[in-house]
């Protein structure tokens, strides 16, 4: 019986919720963008503040009383795109030593602990020379001098030394112990191409313990156990990147896809920089990157604006502003020709096509974002019903937008991953045929509104929550200027036709102008040797 009564309210449950989404779609099909965005704009405005500190510091503030929480994203405008190839990784690697607390936060008494740290600096990149100079000598096949050999193994010593001294007065994850006390969820940090962005969810009235904590992480940040934690973001890429095949061919695509493309960074860095990273060159990044004008601080929830405004200026107002963002000057000219490559490794296979393509907020971004879902966002995309349901060539298909990121001029990407001895060139010209078709065909308004009302729906779902608003307000700001880019984005799109499908199929989805990326089983090619 309880089982049966278990199956029912599933049942109903499910039912329910088919309906709401049904109705909820209905309702959007007949009601037009600009009303439907019209409304919810002015409605999270009216909830909305924001302002500008005298420092620079961005500040939004969303005012939701569902619950008495509030959730906080402070985002910084520096991601992989805002490094040199010698400082590969220095964004993630910084993310990750944030983490490791200040002169006030993760230590028993830091005017102690402060020669060990200084000294484990002055040292560990003393080593770092010495290895990379014994690194260079080795690439050209010439022997290591002993004298060489005999400071690295000294200073190794010496170094291992000075962290075990050091050890001794440090506090680990202390500010993660201090956040558990006062009820803390979701404490964590990502950084991307484009941002670098650290979260927390709290109880509202403990909304000045996170004040204290984060200000002083960015007026007094200490970068202890760097060296250490290098060789965690080593065996990092190590885990995510060299042992995965589709992310060994991501990162190759990008590299192959953009010469000169800021883009081509790894934002997990490059295997031969990540250990020779200097702890002076990653402090300056902190200073160059890490102020006031190049961040947003974003909290949504239970909050009163004009309290919770004093309660940031006077943690945050008196960080210095630091200096000016440079332009970043790479950039990618459109090259005329395809452009392909393999990587080879033992896994399944498949395949990327990518173009390069405009970024937000371009009216021709708007006409991807409905290109994707066209293409290949579920079970009745075209490419889905094409190349799995009907041929049986692969087990999955998709298609981006913005890959992999919106700060710059970026990618719209197939991604397909073929069955079992399927034939690529069957995949590749069927995925021709269907970019072709819109080329010239263009699409039907049902198909397109139907991708319209996905988008939507997605939209209002994932903005249902204190963090999803956090994320993306603080995200449109910094990137754009304007938390509101976000709903003139999905004006935009409601705006988009069969005819601008059409077009920017034509224009930038050519086959001169393609790159393809080719993953393929190593097992394959080794069975192959033996049997010969």
């Amino acid at each position: 019986m309880a089982r049966q009564l278990a199956r029912l309210t599933e049942f109903g449950t499910v039912r329910k919720l088919y309906f709401i989404t049904f109705s909820f779609l209905i309702f959007l099909s007949n009601l037009g963008a600009e009303s439907i965005f019209e409304n919810v704009t002015k409605q999270l405005e009216s909830n909305t503040r924001l302002y500008q500190l005298k420092n620079g510091l961005r500040l939004i503030l969303v005012q939701r009383k569902e619950s008495p929480t509030v959730a906080i994203y402070t985002k910084f405008l520096v991601g992989s795109v805002d490094e040199i190839p010698s400082q590969s990784g220095t964004a993630h690697l910084l993310e990750h030593m944030l983490f490791k607390g200040t002169a006030n936060v993760g230590t028993q008494d830091y005017s102690k602990e402060k020669k060990y740290q200084e000294q484990i600096e002055i040292w560990g990149s003393k080593l770092d020379q010495l290895r990379l100079e014994k690194r260079n000598l080795e690439s050209r096949s010439l022997a290591i001098p002993s004298a060489l050999q005999l400071q690295i193994d000294s200073l190794t010593k010496r170094l291992k030394v000075l962290q075990e001294y050091q050890n001794e007065f440090i506090i680990k994850n202390e500010d993660s112990y201090i956040y558990e006390q006062n009820g803390e969820v979701g404490f964590n940090a990502y950084t991307t191409s484009d941002v670098t962005n650290y979260q927390i969810q709290l109880p509202s009235n403990r909304l000045v313990i996170w004040a204290m904590m984060e200000s002083d992480r960015l007026k007094n940040p200490v970068l202890r156990e760097y060296y250490t934690e290098r060789d965690v973001v080593i065996e990092e890429r190590r885990m995510r990147t060299e042992n995965s095949g589709s992310s060994l061919l991501r990162e190759r695509f990008l590299a192959v896809a953009g010469e000169a493309h800021p883009y081509r960074m790894p934002v997990i860095g490059y295997p031969s920089v990540i250990p020779f990273l200097d702890i002076a060159d990653t402090k300056k990044f902190f200073k160059d990157h890490y102020h006031p004008g190049n961040m947003v601080i974003t909290i949504v929830g239970d909050l009163e604006f004009d309290e919770t405004k004093q309660l940031v200026q006077e943690f945050f107002e008196n960080i210095p502003q630091g200096p000016n963002k440079p332009e970043i000057k790479p950039y990618e000219i459109q090259s005329e020709g395809e452009k392909r490559f393999t990587v080879e490794f033992p896994s399944g296979e498949s395949m990327l096509m990518g173009w390069m393509k405009p970024t937000l907020p371009h009216v021709d971004n708007s006409a991807f974002d409905i290109l994707d879902g066209i293409l290949g966002r579920g079970p009745s995309s075209r490419l889905y019903k094409r190349l799995v349901l009907d041929t049986n060539l692969c087990s999955a298909v998709s298609a981006s937008n913005s890959f992999p990121g919106e700060r710059f001029t970026n990618f719209f990407l197939i991604s397909a991953r073929n069955n079992k001895g399927a034939d690529l060139s069957k995949i590749e010209a069927i995925i021709w045929e269907e970019i072709e078709k819109i080329a010239q065909e263009g699409v039907s308004e049902e198909e397109i509104q139907k991708v319209k009302n996905g988008n939507i729906a997605d939209f209002f779902r994932y903005m249902d929550s204190n963090e999803a608003m956090a994320d993306t307000f603080g995200y449109y700001e910094l990137l754009t200027g304007d938390w509101k880019t976000l709903f003139r984005v999905y004006e935009n799109m409601n705006k988009v036709g069969s005819k601008d499908l059409q077009r920017v199929a034509r224009q930038y989805l050519k086959r001169n102008r393609v790159t393809i990326g080719t993953l393929k089983d190593s097992r394959l090619n080794t069975k192959g040797t033996n049997n010969e």
